[in-house]
């Protein structure tokens, strides 16, 4: 509810000098006057007068302390209920691109165990850790005819521009991109694991449905593979 217009008008219009001669006729006392009157039984209606003067007064003291000390800044109404719930805001940006997932700089780390071994063995083969030199650790196949596999992704917005395999021998090595939704396979590159293999002037891009696997043949069991990586662009 909206504060209502004043109902009262001015006692007098006294300013300036004025009105500080008024002030001292009440700072003398002369408001006692009234009082007298009234007690004396002269002008009893000065007595009701002042009486209202008074609890007017009083009100407005009580007024001006709720004010300064219960209120404060402003009136603190009761809690509301509580509103509807508001519509989800906007996502915000993309954070900046974190080191997980093998990511070092440009490189893609593959190690050891993400190796395994095909089936050309006359026996169920799988790949193996070869720890037995206690200064290195890698894989092996454990059988001759066997050759070893290592299949991931391309990070998403990336471009695979080359890759190497590490190894304690000289054995070739095949980079494909293979469709994980019908497992078609393409050779895009053959090196071997004595450097770096560059994929041309056109970077391996990565796609909604493709990755890569990488191919290493080897040719006895004592071979060790020690990992690989991608070369990202």
């Amino acid at each position: 509810m909206a504060l209502l217009d004043k109902k009262y008008s001015n006692i007098h219009t006294k300013t300036g000098d004025e009105k500080i001669a008024l002030k001292q006729k009440y700072d003398d006392g002369h408001i006692n006057t009234l009082l007298d009157l009234a007690e004396q039984q002269i002008n009893p209606e000065f007595g009701a007068l002042l009486y209202q003067i008074q609890e007017m007064q009083d009100d407005i003291t009580e007024v001006r302390r709720y004010l300064t000390q219960e209120v404060g800044d402003g009136a603190k109404g009761d809690t509301g209920p509580q509103g509807p719930q508001g519509q989800a805001g906007s996502n915000g940006s993309d954070g900046a691109d974190g080191k997980d997932a093998g990511v070092y700089g440009s490189d893609l780390k593959i190690l050891p165990n993400q190796f395994m071994s095909n089936d050309d063995g006359k026996a169920l083969n799988f790949a193996v850790i070869e720890d037995d030199n206690k200064s290195t650790i890698g894989v092996r196949v454990n059988e001759a005819d066997c050759e070893l596999f290592a299949m991931l992704p391309i990070p998403e917005g990336k471009s695979v521009s080359s890759f190497q395999v590490f190894a304690s021998d000289r054995l070739t090595t095949t980079l494909s991109v293979v469709d994980y939704t019908n497992g078609s396979v393409q050779n895009v590159a053959i090196g071997d694991t004595t450097k770096a293999i560059s994929l041309g002037k056109k970077p391996l891009a990565s796609t909604s449905t493709n990755y890569v696997s990488i191919t290493v043949v080897t040719t006895a069991t004592n071979q060790v593979i020690y990992g690989a990586k991608l070369t990202l662009t």
